[in-house]
C-alpha cells in the first residue's frame, strides 16, 4: 500500500509538471505569435502609408492646367505605383522570412542570403519611389505648380521610405532582437504583463441588456450566456418590438441585429439617435455582413461597436463590459450634473431674495465672483422712498407696516426686474437700484427712467390693494443720476456685499430728497445720456449738501421710443380758502429742525398742493414742518399735529411772499384739509 501511494504521488507530480510545461509552451507560442504580428505591423504600416500618399499625389495632378505636364507626371506616378506594388510583395516575403527565422527553422547561411536579397530589392524599390517623387517635385517647382498639398505628399513619401528602410535593418541577423523599430521579446512581454493586470482588475458590470434578433436560436443563446454572467436580459424579435420595450423601460445596453424583416437595425439606430431619451443608450450592432461601409454608417448613426457573426464570446463580453462601464460613468456624471443644477438653482433662489439675479449669476458663474475689490464703471442709479412712511410706521401696527411694505416692494421689484435693474439695497421703504452694474448696456439711463415712470404709475395699484386690507395710501419720490462710480464686492472676508461707492451715489441720494410724492427727478447727467426721448416738465437748479457744484434737475413726465411711458398729467386745481388757515412753520435740514419758528397762512389748497404766505423769503426746494397756529378750541387737538411740505417755487402771480408748496404725503394732505374744515367760518358768514 505505501508503494502504491508513493507511485500515485509521483504520477501526480509528473502530470502537474507536464501541465506546467504545456502552459509554458502555450505562453511562449503566444508571445512568439504576438511578436510576429508586431513585426508585420512595423512593415505594413509604412507601406500602406506610401500607397495612401501616392494616391493623394495622383489626385493633385487633375488640377494642373498644362495637360502635357500632367501626362508626364502621370507616367512617373505609374512608376511609383509599380515600385510600391513590388514593395508589398517583398514585405510579404520578408515577413515569411522573419517568421522562419524567429522559429529557428531557417539555416543561418540561407537566412543571411535571404536577408541580403530582400534588403537589396526593397532598397531598389524604395529608391524608385523617392527618385521619381523628387523628379515630380522638380518638374512642378519649375512650372510654379508645387503647391502645399503636393509638397506635403512628396515629403511624406520620403519619410515613410526611410521608416521602412529602418525597419528592414532591424531584421538583420546581426542586429539586436529587441532593437528600435521592431518589437523585441522584452517589449511584447511587457505588453502581455499589462494585459494580464488589466484582466485581473476587470469585473463584469451587471446591466439591463436588450437583445434584438429575429432569429430565435440567436436570441436564446445570447440571453442564456448573458444571464449566466449576471445580467438582466430582455429580448425582442423585431425592431418595432425593441422600440416598444425601450419606451417602457430604458436598457443599459442594446445588442442589435442588423438584418431584420420589419425594421432593420440601421432604422432602429436612426430612430434612437433622433430621440433624446434613447440617444445615450449604448448599442452594439451584431450582424453577419462583412461590409466596411455598413460599419461606418452604423457608427455614424450612433452605434458604440460593431461585431460580425459568429460571435466570439470573449470579445463580446469585453465589448459589453467597456460599453457598460462608459454608460455607468456617463450616468454618474449626469447624476452629479443634476445635483449641481439643483444646488445651483437652490442657491440662486435663496440669494436671489437678497441680491439681484445678475449679481447672483456673477457670484456663481465667475471664478472671482466673490473676490473683494471693484472697478470704475458708468452706472445709472435710482433711489426711491415713500413719503411720510416714517411717521406712518409709528402709528400702524408692526404687522400692518410689514404688509404695506411687502405690497409695495412686490410690485416695484417686478417692474425693476422687467427693466433689467439690479436691486442693490432695500432699507425699509427705500430702494437703491443700479442700471449698468454688474452688466453695462447702452440704454441703461433710458431703462432707468422708463422703469421709474412705470413704478409711479403702479402706485395706484399698490394703494388699491392697500385699501382692500384697510391700510393707508402712500406716495413715492424717485431720484435718478448717471456717473462713474466704484462697483464691486465691498467688505471683508467674513462679510461682504455687492455695492457702488462714490460721488454720484451721494448725489443720487440728494436728488431723491428733492422729489415729492408721484415725482421723478433726474440729474442733468442722466438727461444728457438719454437725449431727445426724454419728456421734461419743470427744470431747476439746486445746491445740494456735500456737492461742490450746482446741479440742474429735471422733472420727468414721460419718455419716448422704445419705451413710451408717460405719467398722467397732474391738473390740480387750488381752491381759495374763505378764511386763510394760520400756521407756524420751521425749515428742515436733513430731517432736522433748522431755523426759527415763523408765522404764515395757507391761502389756497388742493389735493397735494397749497399756497403759503409769509413775511420772510423762502428758498426753493426747502423742506418745512407746519403746525396749525393756536386757534379756538373748535379746531381741537388736531391743531398741534405736524404737517410736512416742500417749497416748490414762488407764486409770483399772487404777489410777494407767496409760495407754492407740495404736501409730502397723502396723510399730510388729508390732515391739512381736516384742519381747514374745522377752522371757524369767516365773520359774518
Amino acid at each position: 500500500m505505501p508503494g502504491r501511494r508513493l507511485a500515485a504521488k509521483e504520477t501526480h507530480v509528473v502530470l502537474s509538471g507536464l501541465d506546467q510545461l504545456k502552459a509554458a509552451m502555450n505562453e511562449d507560442e503566444r508571445l512568439q505569435k504576438a511578436r510576429r504580428e508586431r513585426i508585420r505591423e512595423s512593415f505594413e504600416a509604412p507601406v500602406l502609408a506610401l500607397e495612401g500618399y501616392a494616391s493623394l499625389l495622383s489626385d493633385q495632378f487633375g488640377t494642373l492646367v498644362d495637360d502635357q505636364l500632367a501626362k508626364a507626371l502621370a507616367a512617373d506616378q505609374a512608376r511609383i505605383d509599380a515600385a510600391i506594388a513590388q514593395l508589398k510583395a517583398l514585405v510579404s516575403e520578408a515577413l515569411d522570412w522573419a517568421g522562419s527565422n524567429a522559429d529557428g527553422h531557417a539555416d543561418d547561411s540561407q537566412a543571411d542570403a535571404d536577408s541580403q536579397r530582400i534588403r537589396h530589392d526593397m532598397r531598389n524599390a524604395l529608391g524608385a519611389v523617392t527618385g521619381y517623387a523628387e523628379l515630380i517635385a522638380e518638374a512642378l517647382e519649375d512650372e510654379g505648380s508645387l503647391g502645399e498639398p503636393v509638397a506635403v505628399c512628396l515629403t511624406r513619401l520620403q519619410r515613410e521610405s526611410e521608416t521602412l528602410l529602418g525597419t528592414l535593418d532591424q531584421l538583420d541577423p546581426g542586429a539586436r532582437a529587441d532593437g528600435p523599430g521592431v518589437a523585441g521579446q522584452g517589449e511584447v512581454e511587457a505588453i502581455f504583463e499589462s494585459l494580464g493586470q488589466a484582466d485581473e482588475r476587470a469585473d463584469d458590470i451587471p446591466g439591463r441588456i436588450l437583445v434584438v434578433d429575429d432569429n430565435e436560436s440567436n436570441r436564446s443563446l445570447l440571453a442564456h450566456q448573458l444571464t449566466v454572467q449576471g445580467h438582466e436580459v430582455h429580448t425582442a424579435a423585431s425592431g418595432r418590438a425593441a422600440l416598444a420595450l425601450m419606451d417602457e423601460s430604458l436598457p443599459d445596453l442594446v445588442l442589435l441585429d442588423l438584418m431584420m424583416p420589419d425594421m432593420n437595425g440601421f432604422e432602429v439606430l436612426k430612430i434612437m439617435h433622433a430621440r433624446a431619451e434613447l440617444r445615450n443608450v449604448p448599442v452594439i450592432v451584431i450582424t453577419g455582413l462583412h461590409d466596411q461601409q455598413g460599419v461606418v454608417r452604423c457608427i455614424e448613426a450612433g452605434a458604440q461597436d460593431y461585431l460580425v457573426k459568429p460571435l466570439n464570446p470573449v470579445i463580446l463580453r469585453a465589448r459589453m463590459r467597456a460599453c457598460l462601464e462608459r454608460k455607468a460613468w456617463r450616468d454618474r456624471e449626469q447624476r452629479y450634473q443634476r445635483q449641481l443644477e439643483r444646488s445651483y438653482e437652490f442657491i440662486r433662489k435663496v440669494f436671489g431674495r437678497y441680491l439681484s439675479d445678475d449679481v447672483v449669476r456673477q457670484i456663481l458663474d465667475e471664478k472671482d465672483g466673490l473676490k473683494l475689490g471693484g472697478g470704475l464703471q458708468k452706472v445709472t442709479i435710482m433711489m426711491t422712498d415713500l413719503r411720510g412712511f416714517t411717521e406712518l410706521s409709528q402709528k400702524l401696527a408692526p404687522t400692518d407696516v410689514v404688509s404695506l411694505l411687502n405690497l409695495y416692494l412686490e410690485e416695484m421689484s417686478a417692474i425693476i426686474v422687467r427693466y433689467g435693474g439690479t436691486i442693490d439695497e432695500i432699507i425699509g421703504d427705500a430702494i437703491l437700484v443700479l442700471f449698468g452694474a454688474p452688466l453695462a448696456q447702452a440704454d441703461d439711463a433710458g431703462r432707468a427712467v422708463a422703469c421709474a415712470l412705470e413704478m409711479q404709475l403702479a402706485m395706484d395699484k399698490v394703494n388699491a390693494q392697500a385699501a382692500q386690507l384697510g391700510l393707508p395710501a402712500v406716495e413715492m419720490g424717485v431720484g435718478i443720476n448717471t456717473g462713474e462710480v466704484v462697483v464691486g464686492n465691498i467688505g471683508s472676508e467674513i462679510r461682504s456685499k455687492f455695492a457702488v461707492v462714490g460721488h454720484h451715489v451721494n448725489l443720487t441720494g440728494r436728488i431723491e430728497s428733492f422729489s415729492v410724492g408721484g415725482q421723478v427727478l433726474v440729474s442733468e447727467y442722466t438727461a444728457a445720456e438719454i437725449g431727445e426721448a426724454l419728456e421734461c416738465g419743470r427744470s431747476f437748479e439746486v445746491d445740494a449738501k456735500g456737492i461742490d457744484q450746482s446741479v440742474t434737475l429735471h422733472e420727468i413726465t414721460g419718455i419716448g421710443e422704445p419705451w413710451s411711458v408717460r405719467l398722467e398729467p397732474a391738473d390740480e386745481a387750488l381752491v381759495e380758502l374763505e378764511v386763510p388757515l394760520p400756521v407756524r412753520f420751521t425749515e428742515l435740514t436733513d430731517k432736522k429742525l433748522d431755523g426759527p419758528d415763523l408765522a404764515g397762512q395757507i391761502e389756497a389748497l388742493g389735493s397735494h398742493r397749497a399756497v403759503l404766505s409769509c413775511v420772510g423769503p423762502l428758498d426753493t426746494m426747502v423742506n418745512l414742518r407746519l403746525r396749525a397756529a393756536p386757534a379756538p378750541a373748535a379746531i381741537g387737538s388736531d391743531a398741534r399735529l405736524e404737517i410736512y411740505a416742500k417749497v416748490i417755487e414762488p407764486c409770483t402771480a399772487r404777489g410777494p411772499g407767496r409760495y407754492h408748496i407740495v404736501l409730502t404725503s397723502v396723510a399730510a394732505s388729508a390732515r391739512l384739509r381736516a384742519l381747514v374744515n374745522k377752522a371757524p367760518p369767516a365773520s359774518g358768514a
